[in-house]
């Protein structure tokens, strides 16, 4: 427990996942539901999503660029400041279509640090016990996110919006400070830009094929809860189911941390299995009791899944001959230019078929996982 709790570096981490997450959960768990309350429909929702991507892909590369000049934190604050104006807009829907273009450029920049937990991952954590960290470090992703989405229903409901916007401004400044501890500057061996972009086009790498299908799921968790919040109808009803949802996650990525690190094949193959028969219940149920249940069991296993893949993606960056931090640009920017291209397809199709657009997302995550699943394991046997 000691090497993998107790270690400076990690203590660091885990304060930092809490802090950003209780900040970012306005826009993680709401933004969708903001931006539908806000008079947005679906597709253009779905656009100015694919439109964010597209932003955060280009610039991506320049993490490695800047964090090499000024350091990983310096890097983080730019991109906390790009998400407290996010948040401003999102919590004053009343500017929001005449600031439509600068909402879209700062959800964008938002994912100048997305390489950040990547990049510190790989630099202070052990392979051997990297499932457990990753346990530890989705806990504490997950308490921040609880905890924010009482407060985020609070403010909302009472229309407290200053004060919310207040507090989660303090949190992505928290953040900052908490980084800054064991800040480092990533060295720039290339020019990033090019070689970033050259790896993404000629590589044939499963990391990132993966990093890309794993742009299904991504979207999927983006748009469930508005999926919730249209078949409830009230906001109430919505935030609650939310926050249940999350505290029960605690529990099963507790458990799957250990197992990972002890045969991190069969962990992924048991949690995408049960990943698959969730995502699927939701093409099928139409009681919003059922939907509401589904939506917790989801959520639970979303943090179980993503502690399975990470250590695996982050094992595969750290066993890699290839520079560790130009790998991690690579990856997030397949994530993004994948979510692109998926964004405006989904967007173009949602104007003929609406509400229905739903059920293509959940196939489509269907699809990625059982693809992804099939990659790792090819992966552990190479």
């Amino acid at each position: 427990m000691k090497e993998y709790f107790y270690k400076r570096e990690y203590k660091y981490m885990y304060a930092s996942i809490f802090f950003y997450n209780f900040a970012y959960a306005l826009i993680e768990t709401f933004g969708t539901v903001m931006l539908y309350q806000a008079g947005l429909p679906i597709c253009m929702i779905l656009l100015i999503y694919g439109m964010r991507f597209l932003i955060t892909g280009l610039i991506t590369p320049l993490f490695v660029t800047i964090s090499n000049k000024i350091g990983v934190a310096k890097c983080v604050l730019i991109s906390n400041i790009f998400s407290i104006i996010n948040s401003y807009f999102m919590l004053n829907s009343e500017n929001l279509y005449s600031n439509i273009i600068i909402f879209i450029i700062a959800m964008g920049l938002m994912g100048l640090s997305n390489p950040s937990s990547d990049s510190l991952s790989n630099k202070y954590v052990e392979s051997n016990h990297r499932g457990r960290f990753n346990s530890i470090y989705f806990i504490s992703k997950i308490l921040g996110i609880v905890l924010a989405s009482v407060l985020v229903a609070w403010g909302i409901i009472s229309n407290n919006k200053v004060v919310l916007l207040s507090i989660i401004t303090i949190f992505y400044i928290l953040q900052y400070i908490v980084i800054l501890q064991i800040d480092y500057k990533p060295e720039k061996k290339t020019n990033t830009f090019k070689s970033s972009i050259k790896y993404l086009l000629h590589s044939k790498s499963k990391y990132k094929v993966i990093y890309a299908l794993r742009a299904n799921h991504i979207i999927e968790r983006l748009f469930v809860p508005l999926y919730l919040y249209i078949a409830l109808k009230d906001f109430k009803a919505f935030s609650v189911v939310v926050v249940i949802s999350l505290l029960f996650q605690i529990i099963t990525v507790t458990l799957i941390g250990k197992y990972t690190d002890k045969n991190i094949k069969k962990a992924n193959t048991l949690v995408s299995l049960i990943r698959l028969i969730i995502t699927s219940i939701y093409l099928f149920a139409k009681n919003k009791f059922v939907i509401s249940v589904n939506k917790t069991v989801s959520d639970n296993l979303e943090k179980v899944y993503e502690t399975s893949i990470q250590t695996s993606i982050q094992n595969m960056i750290k066993e890699s001959k290839e520079d560790h931090d130009l790998l991690s640009a690579v990856g997030q920017m397949s994530l993004c230019f994948a979510e692109v291209v998926i964004f405006a397809i989904l967007s173009i199709i949602s104007k003929y078929i609406g509400e229905d657009i739903f059920y293509l997302i959940f196939l489509l995550s269907i699809i990625s996982t059982a693809v992804i699943n099939f990659q790792i394991i090819k992966e552990e046997k190479d």
